[in-house]
């Protein structure tokens, strides 16, 4: 689990600010997707602008007007999904994944977070390793995420957490700490659920 304690959580801070203010450095790939976002059978775009070292889309109902997002919070190569009515952005890692998931909000024009997940493999042994997700619609959170047993020497799965989650409504162009949010809280329904499971 990446939030183990809170000199990982402020390395993490660090890190988010660090990119805050050079955020070119994220962006070094040419990536880019071509689909129809909001519905109306006409493709729109999501891209990395390497220029300004930020996520864009422009949709065809909005005159494919540039929307800028500077929220995205790690390193990683960056990829682009086509999901129903949106896009899926993910950060990936050797060992870890990121992923944000936006979908078209026809009473708003603009494309809103959905959801949010991420998977991790951990140290060699694998301690804390899993994957965990948050539907933003629905305000669910589930973890599934394992620890290593030292005394038995083994991988132990816990059991499936289950939670609620409740955000304020977010868009891509709002887009802030969300993700930071997510990870502390995953961390800490992890850290609960170990030392109900495991004494060290």
């Amino acid at each position: 689990m990446w939030f183990r304690n809170s000199n990982k959580f402020k390395m993490f801070t660090k890190k988010f600010l660090f990119l805050l203010l050079f955020p070119s450095l994220i962006f070094a790939q040419d990536k880019r997707l071509s689909t129809d976002f909001d519905g109306d059978n006409i493709p729109d775009k999501l891209y990395l602008d390497s220029k300004i070292g930020a996520v864009v889309y422009e949709l065809s109902s909005q005159k494919f007007k540039k929307v800028v997002s500077n929220g995205f919070e790690d390193v990683g190569e960056i990829f682009f999904d086509k999901k129903k009515n949106g896009f899926r952005v993910s950060l990936n890692q050797m060992r870890a994944s990121y992923a944000y998931q936006f979908r078209y909000e026809k009473e708003t024009g603009k494309m809103r977070l959905i959801g949010m997940e991420r998977y991790e493999f951990g140290p060699a042994n694998n301690d804390g390793s899993g994957e965990s997700s948050v539907n933003l619609l629905t305000n669910t959170y589930i973890g599934e995420w394992n620890y290593f047993d030292n005394e038995r020497v083994k991988l132990v799965k816990i059991p499936t957490i289950k939670k609620k989650i409740v955000f304020p409504k977010t868009y891509f162009d709002t887009l802030k700490n969300e993700f930071s949010t997510y990870m502390e809280k995953d961390s800490n329904y992890y850290l609960a659920e170990r030392k109900r499971l495991y004494k060290d």
